[in-house]
């Protein structure tokens, strides 16, 4: 007696299966190698809105940075050259800050111009 299955034509049903792109079935891999996804991260698009005392300047274009921790260095940076351009100007922005959003409109970080000011005096008391 032969082990082969009782109907001949299910071992041929079961293979016309895998390579009509059916499901792999438990215990039989798939003819086509398994491509593990990748997880790249995408730039995304930020907008800087600047909170000041009178109110906010919106950021009408955004920019792309490739994560959240570039954004916010740049951020700083920016933060930096306000303030020298206000203090330039005789006006003070110290206490301004970036409302930073993403492209739907969502409230992802605030970096304070501040941070700015703090970081500098205390580069400053340390070189006296």
């Amino acid at each position: 007696m032969s082990k082969a299955p009782k109907r001949p034509s299910q071992r041929d049903d079961l293979r016309r299966w895998d390579n009509e792109g059916g499901a792999p079935r438990s215990g039989h891999s798939s003819h086509e190698p398994h491509l593990t996804p990748k997880y790249e991260t995408e730039p995304a698009l930020y907008y800087f809105n600047i909170r000041t005392q009178i109110g906010i300047i919106e950021d009408p274009e955004g920019e792309t940075y490739p994560s959240l921790q570039i954004a916010r260095k740049d951020a700083l940076a920016k933060a930096r050259a306000m303030i020298t351009e206000g203090d330039q100007k005789g006006e003070d922005r110290h206490d301004w800050h970036f409302e930073i959003r993403d492209r739907a409109n969502q409230h992802v970080l605030t970096v304070a111009f501040s941070e700015i000011s703090d970081a500098k005096l205390t580069s400053q008391s340390g070189a006296g």
